[in-house]
């Protein structure tokens, strides 16, 4: 048995997704451009000159760039000037953008909510970016033509285009276990039904006799998961009828039959001691739940898929030679068909990156520079950084990187580092995702392609008017304290299960058919763009 943990060390390497998030657009004013675009690359940067300008950011994404090793060098290979302003973190962040544009002392660009970019453009606060695509930066233009669905996510209502988004890497939550745990239970096969996985469970908890503390299902925050293994995670169909409570896949379809299937599921775990009930509580917070795992007290958890790396690396094997992490399959649904896991949203709406129309003149230079980013060279720079220096080619010919994960990864913040984590704010730009996979632990290197191709779908991306939004807050901090509240007390006995009809009943006056509502009304709009 290892050591007890205590406290753990947190480093500047990805712990969790953020699979949560929708992004704002802007609007602006620039008139210069035609309708063709200039010539080569590089005529067009001969013409604008290079990059200056002060780009407005939340400053957990400013302190991560100043600690890039490789954006100086960057700066040196477009000649670019870049002055990267803190504007705050939180909710603070973005109500800060709705200051300083009204006061006009907004920087030349900035990161803002795609809706904040819709309402501001439109009263030319923001450039509209579409001639100086067309003109300064063909890279970009061939990616919107290749992407139509990106395009018509950033077109404004006006048939204006006011902000550009980056890219998020194709990455989503896994199932993961203790390799070790299983052999000593006899498990010598991954469960693939959900009633296959509570025979392991079962396994597992019988295993382990003398560890009181021992819950074989365990994690951190909310524990709802494995919607889509009952068939009962929001979607939209192929009617395109939205379904659930919208959060591209990640949350639940509260009427689909089987949701009810989920929460009896649960019952059945927490009277068999199965889960632990600190997680079914809501109380198992980050540091809990990572010294359950870290002191064998729990075997299974569905998290971010680079948790299983960062227990291992992060005294897992230091103290417990046999402490060995693998993960599994989504589960078959009753009906027969493999579940799968949903992706990070493609686009994170509170990413949009806009033009003040006060820099306007400042616009051709600036595409242009984010244009080389779209190109080979710059897709290579960004995901892999620099030949000789940070990778090889291997005997494959294809790029491996020489610089150490995890030295790097795990230097305090505040010191410069070759790291490469594209699902951190720089420039809205593709995501590399194999460029991203490799930038790993070793682990998380041997599963991460093959894993995210197999057992991840994504969802359409829902493009809320600020009214919308505001509306939807009201009615999901009623309906969401609500729901898990009372889901707490379903598994915990506190409230009968013969309850259920008037439970739903109390969702839907608490508003929870109006924001199915707001959801359709928000997936329309988009699709009849």
């Amino acid at each position: 048995m290892s050591s007890k943990f205590n406290g753990l060390k947190f480093t500047r390497q990805v712990l969790c997704g953020a699979f949560a998030g929708l992004v704002l657009l802007t609007t602006a004013c620039g008139d210069k451009g035609t309708d063709s675009a200039k010539g080569t690359d590089s005529e067009i940067k001969q013409e604008v000159g290079a990059a200056e300008f002060s780009y407005t950011l939340p400053g957990k994404f400013v302190n991560w760039i100043n600690d890039l090793k490789w954006m100086p060098e960057l700066m040196k290979e477009t000649g670019a000037n870049v002055e990267f302003v803190n504007g705050g973190d939180g909710e603070l962040y973005y109500k800060n953008i709705d200051l300083k544009v009204g006061s006009g002392k907004f920087s030349d660009v900035g990161m803002v909510q795609l809706s904040q970019a819709e309402v501001y453009g439109t009263k030319g606060a923001f450039v509209d970016l579409t001639p100086y695509i067309t003109q300064y930066a063909p890279n970009i233009k061939k990616y919107m033509d290749d992407h139509p669905e990106y395009t018509q996510l950033i077109t404004s209502s006006d048939g204006k285009i006011y902000a550009l988004l980056p890219q998020t890497p194709k990455t989503s939550i896994v199932t993961f276990y203790r390799e070790d745990m299983f052999q000593k239970a006899g498990i010598s096969e991954l469960p693939k039904t959900i009633d296959e996985f509570t025979e392991a469970l079962r396994k597992l908890k019988a295993a382990y006799p003398d560890n009181k503390n021992f819950y074989p299902l365990g994690g951190r925050d909310n524990f709802l998961r494995y919607q889509s293994a009952f068939e009962a995670n929001d979607r939209v169909d192929a009617e395109g009828k939205v379904h659930g409570l919208y959060n591209v896949g990640q949350n639940s379809d509260l009427k689909a039959p089987g949701f009810k299937k989920l929460i009896e599921w649960y019952i059945q775990l927490y009277n068999e001691k199965l889960v632990d009930p600190e997680w079914i509580s809501g109380l198992a917070k980050e540091e809990n739940w990572q010294t359950k795992v870290l002191n064998n007290d729990v075997a299974i958890s569905n998290e971010f898929y680079t948790r299983p790396s960062w227990f291992m690396m992060n005294g897992g094997q230091k103290t417990d030679p046999n402490f060995k992490m693998n993960v599994m399959p989504p589960f078959i649904t009753d009906s027969g068909v493999q579940s799968k896991f949903p992706t990070a949203p493609e686009y994170k709406l509170d990413r949009a990156f806009v033009i003040n129309a006060k820099s306007a003149d400042k616009a051709p230079a600036i595409l242009n520079f984010l244009d080389y980013l779209y190109t080979d060279k710059g897709q290579t720079f960004l995901g892999w950084g620099i030949e000789g220096t940070t990778y090889k080619k291997n005997t494959d010919g294809n790029n491996e990187f020489i610089v150490d994960f995890e030295e790097e990864s795990t230097k305090p913040l505040g010191t410069r580092a070759w790291t490469f984590f594209q699902d951190r704010m720089t420039f809205p730009v593709p995501a590399n995702n194999e460029a991203f996979y490799q930038f790993n632990a070793d682990f998380t290197k041997s599963f991460a392609s093959d894993y995210f191709s197999k057992y991840t779908e994504s969802f359409p991306i829902l493009n809320y008017s600020t009214d919308q939004l505001k509306e939807r807050s009201n009615f999901t901090a009623k309906v969401n304290e609500a729901l898990m509240s009372n889901l707490v007390k379903f598994v915990t006995g506190k409230r009968s299960m013969s309850e259920w009809d008037v439970f739903m009943k109390e969702m839907d006056d608490l508003g929870y058919s109006k924001i199915l509502e707001i959801d359709q009304a928000a997936y329309d709009a988009v699709t009849e763009k």
